[in-house]
């Protein structure tokens, strides 16, 4: 079922590289995100675009540096896909979710995009998810980039990590509150764990190819060991950094009224 669609998926979803300084300037991963639209509207979270990497941070001032970039699957081809022209668009801070705007016609001479008219994009569905449901994601988790000054010139020895995970809809509830409204942000809880780098990548159904969320957090767990003792003879605690990917659901009225508002289609299943 996700081999149907996830040719797309990949195609629609890029790695986010954003000027580091402890890099020498140079771009460097910071994240995933993907286009919804023909024309250059980019989806990812929130935190991966603020300096302080938290929802509700100050929105990075280089956004015009980023790489979108992919990786080369050919042995011998061309460079991966790469994306430049990158401004801000939107933030909802309390949903952790940004758009960005790609310019098309700035970037359509790029080898990727010849005899194109339009980026590729997955289609957004404001249908809410329900548990058991099964959903993949597609990121880049783990991605690195290392510069080294030489002098004369700045070397940049970069890896991509592209993965697919399959995971169910583990639940719609993240953690019980006395009181639930519709104006909070949706979450769900998947099955599976995500990891640093997949944060801002599209959750896809698996059965329509449709993306309904996009993964915003990991839920960390911290797991006593009996056979590791502390100095009072109590265990140790070793935490393990995501037992279970939190993904933030697109069918909220806030982020589909942004949606409505700037013309991105919108599926209502």
């Amino acid at each position: 079922m996700i081999k149907r669609t996830l040719a797309n998926t990949q195609a629609a979803t890029f790695c986010i590289e954003l000027p580091n300084q402890q890099q020498h300037g140079m771009p460097t991963p910071t994240g995933t995100g993907f286009f919804i639209s023909p024309d250059g509207w980019f989806a990812t979270a929130a935190h991966v675009i603020t300096e302080n990497q938290q929802s509700d941070g100050p929105v990075r001032k280089d956004l015009d540096q980023a790489w979108l970039q992919k990786e080369t699957r050919i042995p011998g081809g061309l460079p991966g896909a790469l994306c430049q022209y990158v401004s801000f668009g939107h933030i909802i801070p309390r949903m952790d979710f940004a758009l960005l705007k790609v310019d098309f016609p700035k970037n359509a001479n790029k080898a990727w995009l010849s005899g194109k008219t339009a980026f590729p994009f997955i289609d957004v569905s404001s249908r809410l998810l329900t548990e058991g449901e099964s959903v993949y994601s597609f990121g880049y988790p783990l991605s690195s980039a290392f510069a080294e000054n030489l002098g004369s010139m700045i070397t940049v020895t970069e890896s991509l990590c592209p993965r697919v995970t399959s995971a169910i809809v583990s639940s719609t509830i993240e953690k019980t509150r006395m009181l639930i409204t519709g104006n909070d942000p949706k979450v769900y809880v998947l099955d599976k764990a995500l990891n640093y780098g997949n944060s801002g990548g599209p959750i896809v159904c698996s059965e329509t190819g449709r993306v309904h969320a996009f993964c915003s957090r990991f839920q960390p767990v911290f797991i006593p060991q009996s056979h590791l003792l502390d100095t009072n003879q109590n265990p140790i605690h070793v935490m393990v950094p995501s037992l279970y990917g939190v993904v933030s659901g697109l069918g909220h009225h806030e982020i589909l009224g942004l949606l409505q508002q700037i013309g991105v289609p919108v599926y209502d299943e």
